[in-house]
């Protein structure tokens, strides 16, 4: 595929770029490149795309696939980390947790469908839509641990803890109780966990 690297985003595990790809409309894209071990990732994660396009969720269009990297159409859009830090209090609240209650809705005997990792740089808000980025660590189980990870996110993001965090957090939960029809029950207990787990992954990292 011919095409001219136009920038590179900020990511931890993989090498991910904004491309423009020569088909005859030079359009803009994501190529996202995996280690040379990390194949069996890349699997995962396309397949798990494949997945959430049947279920008519709303993300990226896988555009091309190799034995190292993936192409997905780029969105236009705002990061739903930046708009938290700039304290925006619009519609992207809403949309979402409409986005993550038509996620959970993909069940399986294990439970809910789980993004897992839920960092707000994996969402952006583009035409009054939600889209999701990463999907490498799907998983089954109970929904409000992404609804917890969600809100932890929000309220640590700098300003951290800022009256605003507390009501997106608010609006959030509640928006998503209105989409999902279900009642949330136990969420202080959620929001312990998911500090805790952020706690364990710090100390993870700082271990030589």
């Amino acid at each position: 595929m011919d095409m001219e690297i136009l920038g590179r985003f900020y990511s931890k595990r993989n090498q991910v770029y904004k491309i423009r790809y020569n088909d005859g409309s030079n359009k803009l894209a994501v190529m996202k490149k995996y280690d040379s071990n990390n194949h069996k990732l890349l699997e995962t994660e396309y397949e798990n795309m494949k997945k959430l396009m049947d279920h008519g969720i709303s993300i990226p269009r896988v555009i091309y696939k190799d034995n190292c990297c993936l192409i997905t159409e780029y969105v236009h859009g705002d990061l739903v980390n930046d708009l938290v830090e700039m304290l925006d209090m619009g519609d992207w609240i809403d949309k979402l947790a409409l986005w993550m209650a038509n996620f959970h809705r993909i069940s399986s005997l294990k439970g809910n469908l789980l993004k897992g990792d839920v960092n707000l740089r994996n969402f952006i808000y583009s035409q009054g839509s939600i889209f999701g980025l990463d999907f490498e660590e799907l998983d089954y189980g109970d929904p409000r641990k992404d609804l917890a990870n969600i809100c932890f996110f929000i309220l640590t993001n700098k300003p951290s803890f800022k009256k605003e965090k507390h009501i997106m957090v608010r609006s959030f939960l509640h928006s998503y109780e209105k989409y999902s029809g279900n009642k949330l029950e136990g969420m202080a207990r959620y929001l312990l966990w998911s500090r805790e787990e952020a706690k364990r992954r710090r100390s993870v990292k700082t271990i030589p």
